[in-house]
């Protein structure tokens, strides 16, 4: 019987994961659906996955942060992220994991950019700013959290605090961290429908690789159009998000290969 996965989120309709997931599909052989789902509950929502009998799911914004309290179980590193972003069937039970944080590395990896000893400025303290953080901390020298709320940023940062001693916050239009940034990674959803940019980029060093994790036609989003160092877009995060959830889903290793056809059918 043909498998089922979904993307529960809300916004959806921009979204290229179907694309990418229906070519994973095709190129593994593999005999199931994509779809995506626009949700505004998220308790409703696992229970119609239940339901369902689905194999597995993706969770976007804004519901990373409530389905890690939903899933029956939660893989440790999500667990510490406090965000899920995938989902997988194990038996009755519905398993929590995060492929934010493995998909931004990965994304790194890929566009030649090494982390280690990086002063990291992390745009956004959500679902997506919490698994990037977690992502950096075993390679960064410093991480600052910028974020629009300040006590959800200092929420973030205290629990990097503890773990590693590297955080702190600024507010958000603070230009002096991004100026001594060598990565910002941008994980809000300013420019995900219009050329809004959340900071502007002509304060970044030339030598600053800045990642955008919202994606436009083409990939390039505004901000990162603006910028004229090494950018990594989020089309790029966005492949290798949907490669280590097809690992967990299918239990398939090593599935790095497929990047190159992802990327080409997220583009087309």
């Amino acid at each position: 019987m043909r498998a089922l996965y979904l993307l529960l989120g809300d916004p959806v309709a921009h979204s290229r994961s179907p694309a990418i997931h229906a070519r994973a599909f095709s190129l593994l052989g593999v005999d199931a659906v994509y779809a995506p789902c626009r949700v505004s509950d998220a308790v409703s929502a696992m229970a119609a996955a239940r339901t369902l009998g689905v194999a597995g799911f993706n969770v976007t914004v804004p519901h990373k942060e409530a389905m890690a309290e939903l899933v029956d179980k939660i893989e440790s590193h999500a667990a510490r992220i406090g965000a899920v972003n995938c989902v997988v069937r194990e038996g009755d039970a519905l398993v929590g994991h995060n492929t934010d944080a493995p998909g931004l590395l990965r994304a790194l990896r890929a566009g030649g950019v090494s982390v280690a000893g990086a002063r990291a400025v992390i745009v956004g303290a959500g679902g997506a700013g919490r698994a990037a953080a977690w992502a950096l901390v075993p390679h960064a020298s410093k991480i600052t959290i910028l974020n629009r709320t300040e006590r959800k940023a200092r929420a973030l940062a205290s629990l990097i605090q503890a773990a590693s001693g590297l955080c702190d916050v600024a507010s958000l239009d603070s230009a002096g961290p991004l100026a001594d940034a060598t990565l910002v990674v941008q994980c809000t959803s300013i420019g995900l429908s219009s050329n809004d940019l959340p900071f502007d980029p002509s304060v970044l060093r030339k030598d600053c690789t800045l990642v955008d994790l919202v994606y436009a036609p083409g990939g390039k989003t505004a901000l990162l159009e603006r910028f004229a160092g090494r950018t990594v877009d989020g089309i790029e995060v966005l492949v290798h998000q949907a490669i280590a959830s097809l690992e967990i889903w299918l239990r398939r290793p090593q599935l790095d290969h497929l990047a190159g056809a992802l990327r080409e059918a997220a583009l087309a």
